[in-house]
């Protein structure tokens, strides 16, 4: 790369045939990123892979406009001995690493080095690669290269030109610079023509593909390149270096100063995005080690690594001192005697090889966290450290086609995923599988810990327990991936280091659980457990189902015995428990099935309610409607007002757990189909919830106002003046005298001072509120209730009051606003004042317009009386004032006459579809989960339910691992 902080080959020193010759390094592979943002390689392992895994840089510098491989500085061509396949017979890592890093030196030296033997089985036993065959560097055999100059000249295509594989890419832009010139020189004056130098420009080798677009034009689509160096042959290049499927090769002239200016905005893009492009400049220095570099690089290779030489480094230098013993020798091996001076045998250089080995230590960073690997899956792969640069770090593995393309689409939308920073090799990962924050990724969690979370699907365990969700990360801690990976997290920064957390369970010595003392302590936990107070039930995934059931059928009804919220109190605390501690693709089924469930058992409290109360037909008269029993409706409502609250509080704790379980997703890929598929089954949920409130709802006011309907006319026509009401009203004060004071709350339910025909009014009000008392429904939801019932009798008495033209007299008005009063009076001694002044204000203001007295009213004139009781409609003043009953044969007076112009072809009645609509509660859960279970009822339930799981975990066990309590 040519930009800053860029692994250079002038800095590497390795010949672009080294980069060709590892089989490994198929340009099919370009354009991936390296399996570590920033880590270092184990070379505990002989293995030849790990060599040819070492050198990988190229997959990372052909990738999205990264710069050339080679050093723009000139030097000689790769030699034909360094591009030719692996042999295929086994050789030692000294000898193989030695082939490696002869640079520099000439045919002969290389031969002389490599010996005539060793040639010849290079030559004749390697199998050639379809992938890297490489013609005889003899050969001459011409071949065409395209070329696109769009920089030279815009809106051109291609010159082609005849090139061999000894072609360089300066003498190849001085060919396509003269063949365009010489067109320009044709097509314009010599005035005009404009001067190009080949300095000004560079080759780039460019990765894509054409792109056939809607209108039918081809575009081509870059997907990686990079600058050719002066010096590098672009036929050979082409011959060894091979694309992808489904990608081809060209080659542009580009502007230096515009490839400059692109590559280093690209940088500064990168280094905004994180602090990943360190780390693999740390890597390709720490692979640059190798020998061979010029003492100012090696020098500042050394003041910038933490790492010591590593053991290939060391039998390098050692094969190299013997090399040079051997070629300054002119007496050769022969001649020369076993001295200090002399050449090493081979016992003194296994004896100095074992005594490098045992000092071959990695050092840790000082001012960062690591993770040190502990157990692997590839050695020729995996590596010893894995340094967390930045405040985030994602493990994952490299992505498919098919994983990478969507995450394109995604940042088409403009919906960014997270960039992998450590990639591993085992295949059960995910392409994301864990993210680790620290620092200002999370400034709420102090130095030295830190916030892990697996991406959704991900096996992940921490301290040997699995993690579903996010958790603290001190140091210390074991981390797994998948079925092979374990790392421990150390922050050298935090002093004294903790203890680590190696102790797994799978670790510990089963003597301890299978010794007596073992046994009692296991039994003295489970008793401390069935009988704890916190709100707290344990069960596997596996279990699920069975308790669910149990919860339902065991508390379907209010009668069951657990408490008016058993059912919502039970689902919460195992929903809770669900989403703390197991897979969160559990607890989306869970809110559903638990909905569904509920649902079921209210249609059939619906269904059998509505066969003990069956609906009026409406051609019924209203003569021959009994007056109901108010308590047996009552007893009858209340399964469905005990599912409406429980439906409720569920509603509002679900909503809570779905915006909890949408906030751990923020990091996930955006519009992964598995969450977009457990959020509709969350809304699925909330939806049954949804429909079983409005339902329940809608049955019990529905019954409650057909109940009212029959009563509501008694308030219209009781005379609370009649000696028979007063008399009743004396022995009701006397009786009461005897008695003791009874509690606030049934003062207020007492109707027995009221009059009998309004008492039994009020006993609908009274039962009504008595029920959502006994329910514990919210209070949103009962004001609801009762805002609904009070809108229907004020809309029945009103139209019933307008209907009837002969109450309009004072002394009826009286006695109608005595009656009301009552019962405002003892709806406001019951704490539902407000709500009923609300909804039966406008019969309010019609019943006080009746009070005004006669010669008040004669006198009042249209406009004062409009202004005066504004919530009247000109219609209904108007059917008022001219149905008055002033007198025999008195005509109202002319006062009362409304303006011309007035509309007052209006409806007069009140329509019963302006009922306020249902509103769904929104609020925060009123079971606080935090707290102790809240009463012996609910103790005693969630204790029967501990036993019932911990019965089931038994019985899936052998019968002598039980525990008995």
């Amino acid at each position: 790369m040519e930009g800053s902080g860029s692994p250079r080959f002038r800095k590497l020193h390795f010949p672009v045939g080294l980069w060709i010759n590892s089989p490994r390094k198929h340009f099919a592979k370009l354009g991936g990123r390296w399996p570590s943002a920033l880590s270092v390689k184990s070379t505990t392992s002989s293995d030849a892979a790990s060599l040819h895994e070492a050198p990988s840089a190229p997959s990372s510098s052909l990738s999205n406009s990264t710069p050339s491989l080679a050093s723009p500085t000139p030097s000689p061509s790769p030699s034909p001995a360094f591009l030719r396949p692996r042999p295929a017979a086994p050789q030692s890592r000294a000898k193989r690493l030695s082939h490696l890093f002869l640079r520099g030196r000439s045919n002969s030296d290389r031969d002389r080095a490599v010996g005539e033997k060793e040639r010849e089985v290079w030559a004749h036993s390697a199998a050639p690669s379809s992938h890297h065959y490489l013609p005889p560097a003899s050969s001459s055999a011409p071949g065409l290269i395209k070329i696109y100059g769009d920089a030279l000249s815009s809106g051109a295509n291609y010159r082609s030109l005849l090139a061999n594989i000894h072609s360089t890419a300066r003498q190849l832009i001085a060919q396509v610079i003269t063949r365009y010139t010489e067109r320009e020189r044709e097509e314009t004056d010599d005035a005009v023509l404009q001067k190009h130098s080949p300095e000004d420009f560079l080759l780039c080798d460019v990765i894509g593909k054409p792109i056939q677009q809607p209108d039918g034009a081809i575009k081509w689509e870059t997907e990686c390149r990079r600058s050719v160096a002066p010096w590098e042959c672009p036929l050979l290049l082409v011959d060894m270096w091979r694309p992808k499927d489904g990608f081809e090769r060209r080659f542009e002239i580009q502007r230096k100063e515009d490839y400059e200016r692109e590559e280093l905005e690209r940088e500064k893009e990168r280094e905004r995005e994180g602090e990943n492009y360190q780390g693999v400049r740390w890597r390709r220095s720490r692979m640059s080690s190798g020998g061979g570099a010029e003492e100012g690089e090696r020098g500042h290779r050394g003041r910038n690594t933490e790492l010591r030489r590593s053991i290939s480094d060391m039998n390098l230098s050692l094969r190299r001192r013997q090399g040079n013993h051997v070629s300054n020798d002119p007496r050769g091996s022969g001649n020369r005697p076993n001295n200090s001076g002399g050449v090493y045998d081979r016992k003194n250089i296994v004896t100095e090889l074992t005594t490098l080995m045992s000092q071959s230590l990695i050092l840790p960073p000082t001012d960062r966290p690591y993770f040190l690997l502990l157990q692997g899956y590839d050695q020729s792969k995996d590596f010893v450290l894995y340094i967390m640069s930045g405040h985030m770090h994602v493990f994952g593995r490299k992505p498919t086609i098919r994983e990478r393309e969507k995450d394109r689409e995604r940042e088409r939308k403009g919906k960014r995923p997270l960039k992998v920073d450590t990639f591993l090799s085992a295949p059960d990962l995910l392409a994301r599988h864990l993210l680790v924050r620290r620092d200002s990724a999370v400034p709420e969690t102090p130095t030295g810990q830190a916030l892990m979370r697996p991406f959704r699907g991900g096996a992940v365990t921490h301290n040997g327990v699995a993690l579903y969700r996010e958790t603290v990360l001190k140091p210390g801690d074991v981390i797994g991936l998948g079925n092979h990976f374990l790392f421990l997290y150390r922050d050298p920064r935090v002093t004294p280091p903790p203890p680590l957390a190696l102790t797994l369970p799978w670790q510990a010595d089963a003597s301890t659980t299978c010794c007596p003392s073992g046994l009692v302590d296991r039994q003295e936990a489970l008793r401390q457990y069935l009988g704890s107070t916190e709100a707290v039930l344990k069960f596997h995934s596996r279990h699920a189902d069975s308790l669910l059931q149990e919860i339902i059928s065991r508390n379907s009804s209010p009668d069951s015995g657990g408490g008016p919220l058993a059912p919502a109190y039970l689902l919460s605390i195992m929903i809770d428990h669900a989403s703390k501690h197991l897979d969160p693709a559990l607890l989306p089924q869970i809110l559903l099935k638990s909905a569904n469930l509920i649902k079921e058992i209210v249609w059939d409290n619906i269904k059998e309610f509505g066969d003990k109360h069956p609906t009026q037909n409406s051609t019924e008269q209203e003569g021959e409607i009994s007056t109901p029993n108010v308590q047996k409706l009552s007893s009858d409502l209340r399964p469905l007002m005990f599912w409406m609250s429980n439906a409720t509080e569920l509603l509002n704790f679900f909503q809570v757990k779905v915006e909890a379980m949408e906030k751990e997703w923020e990091f996930e890929a955006p519009g992964d189909p598995v969450l977009t598929a457990d959020m509709d089954t969350c809304s699925e949920a909330l939806a049954q919830l949804d429909d079983v409130i409005m339902h329940t709802f809608q049955q019990c006011v529905y019954h409650l106002t057909k109940t009212l309907y029959s009563l509501l006319p008694a308030l219209l026509d009781t005379n609370p003046f009649s000696s028979e009401e007063k008399e009743k009203e004396k022995d009701g004060a006397q009786a009461a005298e005897g008695e003791e004071k009874r509690a606030g709350e049934e003062e207020i339910d007492d109707v027995s001072a009221l009059p009998p025909k309004v008492a039994g009014l009020v006993e609908v009000y009274r039962c009504s509120l008595m029920l959502s008392r006994e329910a514990c429904l919210s209070p949103p939801l009962t004001s609801q209730t009762f805002g609904y019932l009070f809108f229907f009798t004020n809309t029945s008495l009103l139209n019933t009051l307008l209907e009837r033209d002969g109450l309009f007299s004072w002394s009826r008005a009286v006695q109608i606003r005595t009656n009301l009063d009552l019962v405002l009076d003892w709806l406001q001694g019951a704490g539902l004042g407000d709500i009923a002044s609300e909804f039966m204000k406008k019969l309010s203001v019609i019943v006080n317009f009746l009070c005004i007295p006669k010669t008040r009213l004669i006198q009042s004139s249209w406009a004062s009386l409009q202004e005066e009781h504004a919530l009247l409609s000109p219609s209904q003043l108007h059917h008022l004032l001219t149905h008055y009953k002033l007198g025999p044969s008195r005509a109202p007076p002319a006062s009362w006459a409304p303006p011309p112009g007035t509309e007052l072809s209006g409806d007069i009645f009140e329509s019963f579809l302006d009922h306020p609509p249902l509103i769904l509660p929104n609020e925060t859960p009123r079971l606080d989960l935090s707290q102790p279970i809240p009463s012996p009822e609910l103790q005693k339930e969630v204790t029967r339910l501990r036993t019932f799981l911990w019965g089931l975990d038994q019985d899936e066990l052998p019968a002598n691992q039980r525990t008995r309590l």
